[in-house]
């Protein structure tokens, strides 16, 4: 699903020391040296922008989610979508078997390591998007609404299983039947066993 962090306010951030700023404008100084500057930087957020793409980096203290979006500058009229370094990556099939994306952690303190895997993966798998690769990022758009049809395709199969579930122990094969029909290409072989078990001792 589409990740939500423009505009976005923290609540307490004041109190915040600028512990996670610092740490993250050192550990992203690579960003200032390929043509980007520093746009906004405060205890939650920072935020990046060259000539063609906007980066920002997030911690929020409450769930301790750390993670970093990518965006193209807008051209007149056109209204732009940002990415996460999590849908960059599941794009890419990128191979970081042990990372959890985005990163939670819940102290300011241990931060460090984080930054340092996450700028890693920039360099390694986001150079497109920091160039502003128009056509990486309709990948990226593409990649994402298919995912969110994956999803919401799931959702739906969840729903239709616990409804076929009931119409199995009920021996309802008419009805098993027209639930799982639409997903006949989606099932397991447990509900395909099901489903021509209910085709073959269906009553007329």
């Amino acid at each position: 699903m589409p990740d939500a962090w423009f505009g976005r306010h923290h609540a307490g951030s004041g109190a915040m020391s600028a512990r996670f700023a610092d740490m993250t404008r050192k550990t992203l100084s690579f960003l200032e040296s390929t043509g980007f500057r520093l746009t906004h930087s405060d205890p939650a957020q920072l935020q990046y922008e060259s000539a063609a793409t906007s980066v920002t980096i997030e911690w929020d203290a409450r769930s301790g989610e750390l993670n970093v979006f990518f965006g193209l500058q807008p051209r007149k009229g056109e209204v732009c979508d940002a990415f996460s370094l999590r849908d960059l990556l599941a794009m890419e099939n990128a191979d970081v078997p042990n990372r959890k994306i985005p990163f939670q952690v819940a102290e300011e303190g241990k931060i460090g390591p984080f930054l340092d895997e996450m700028a890693a993966d920039i360099r390694v798998h986001g150079q497109l998007a920091l160039a502003g690769d128009r056509t990486f990022f309709r990948r990226l758009e593409n990649f994402r609404s298919a995912q969110a049809d994956v999803y919401m395709r799931d959702m739906e199969l969840r729903r239709v299983r616990a409804e076929a579930d009931k119409a199995w122990h009920n021996r309802d094969f008419a009805k098993l039947i027209a639930l799982y029909t639409p997903f006949e290409g989606q099932l397991g072989a447990s509900d395909n066993a099901k489903l021509a078990y209910a085709r073959e001792h269906q009553v007329d």
